[in-house]
Formats: C-alpha cells, structure tokens, sequence
C-alpha cells in the first residue's frame, strides 16, 4: 500500500528519468510553500550550490523565520560562514544560526533534515553541497503530515543539546 504522504526523492544519474522527484526540486517546492519557519539541520553546507543560499535569502525577505543547525559551523568553507554572516546582518530578527559541536571529537551531527512550517519534512542523505545535490547518488524521503511532528520532536531535541551553541550573538 503507498502512503500518499511519504514521497521518495533522490539524485544520481542512475535514479534521475525512474519517475522519482529530485531532491534539489522538492527542497524548492517545501522553500516556496513555506509560510512561517523553516529548520535546516546540515552536516556540510556549500555556496556551490547557489539555489540555497538564493531560497534562503527569498524567504528572508518574506519574513520566514529560517533556524539552521550545522555540524561544526566553525570547521564549514570561509565563504558559506560569510554569507551565513551577510544574511544574519540583513536579517537579524529572522535568521539564527547555531553550531553543533560535541565533546567527542570522534562523533558529528550527520543528519540532514529541512523542515518547513513544522508540515512537511525532507530527511535523507544529501548534504547541502553540489555534489549531494547533483552529483552524488542520494536519497530522501519527504513526510508530510502527522508524522513530520516525530520529526520536529527529535530536531527540537537537537537545538537544546548541550552540543548547539548560537554563531551569532
């Protein structure tokens, strides 16, 4: 039986014409239809990708309230930090921005999530980077529905971790 609320998405040139949806365009689609809030929990982010940091700053000046978390924000490319700041200085009120850096410098927060209006969800495991968007063979699953709240219980977990700092004060 097919749960018309659960979608698979993916990358790679082996999946791409089988019939399943992208997941650069799914994240485009959740992007447009946001309303209030959007939460992005990152492993690697990277401005090779322009569509997000162009999407980012669209919603921005819509007034969508955009929370990321991002595994050792620090340790991310200089220029993906920048225009993390530029946005932040644009956007103050609507854009924070946290780093997830454990004890253990062995372990990493390897998800890769977006939320939009805490109603829809992608989790999979493209990381936010040309390659996890175009190159890579990659997976997702878009949940729409009552089960996105298991979701955003388990990403509000995250941002209260003792491991999430906010980048910018």
């Amino acid at each position: 039986m097919r749960d018309e609320r659960l979608r698979i998405v993916v990358n790679g040139t082996t999946w791409m014409g089988s019939g399943l949806g992208s997941i650069e365009s799914a994240l485009y689609q959740m992007f447009t239809r946001a309303n209030d809030e959007v939460m992005i929990v990152a492993f690697a982010i990277s401005t090779a990708t322009p569509m997000l940091f162009q999407q980012l700053t669209t919603m921005l000046q819509r007034g969508i309230r955009i929370r990321c978390l991002i595994n050792r924000f620090l340790d991310q490319p200089q220029n993906v930090q920048q225009q993390f700041q530029r946005l932040r200085e644009n956007f103050p009120r609507l854009l924070e921005v946290y780093s997830f850096v454990p004890r253990n410098n062995e372990a990493d927060l390897h998800a890769k999530i977006i939320i939009v209006d805490r109603s829809i969800a992608l989790v999979g495991s493209a990381n936010l980077s040309m390659r996890g968007l175009m190159d890579n063979h990659e997976l997702g699953v878009v949940i729409e529905g009552p089960g996105t709240l298991d979701v955003v219980k388990a990403v509000d977990q995250l941002f209260v971790s003792t491991f999430v700092s906010p980048v910018f004060k």
